[in-house]
């Protein structure tokens, strides 16, 4: 397929139709998908959050730390981009990771403006550690999907992103 809002038959693209859209006047938040899909980070944010209570994290703690512990970013500016988080925001949970001894940021000798952030050995032990409570809850928020269904779930949410994008 050359685009996600394309089906191919016969070696020929169709495109597919776009979902009804409700008029301004009958339009209901609670009804549309963006707010069933607030409400499900709302509530996995909150469940992974009293899970992590323990160690002391929120699950965005939890997800800069499994950003820097995968490798996936390496810098503030990285984070803010993976994460869509705001600098100012990004710069007050580095702060408490730092103060927490799970990070350290190390200046980038050849650009004195931006540094490096490292995950430290304690930040790898609590990452390692509170990794099965999100496993666990990703099954619990899955409980019931067949692998084909979360497949599908997951095509779907990328050719969202790829729209808003």
């Amino acid at each position: 397929m050359d685009h996600p809002s394309e089906l191919q038959l016969e070696d020929r693209p169709l495109e597919v139709e776009t979902a009804c859209v409700d008029a301004p006047d009958t339009y209901r938040s609670e009804e549309s998908v963006a707010y069933r899909m607030n409400q499900v980070r709302l509530l996995l944010c909150g469940v992974i959050d009293k899970k992590l209570a323990a160690n002391g994290l929120s699950a965005l703690q939890w997800g800069l730390l499994k950003a820097l512990f995968d490798g996936r970013a390496r810098t503030p500016t990285a984070l803010c981009r993976i994460l869509l988080s705001d600098s100012s925001a990004m710069t007050r949970q580095l702060d408490f990771l730092e103060k927490r001894g799970y990070i350290r940021r190390v200046r980038n000798e050849s650009d004195r403006r931006s540094v490096y952030l490292m995950l430290t050995d304690a930040g790898r032990a609590v990452t390692c550690e509170t990794l099965p409570l999100i496993v666990e809850t990703r099954d619990r928020q899955l409980r019931g999907f067949t692998g084909d269904e979360v497949n599908t779930l997951k095509q779907f949410m990328d050719r969202m992103i790829d729209n808003l994008s």
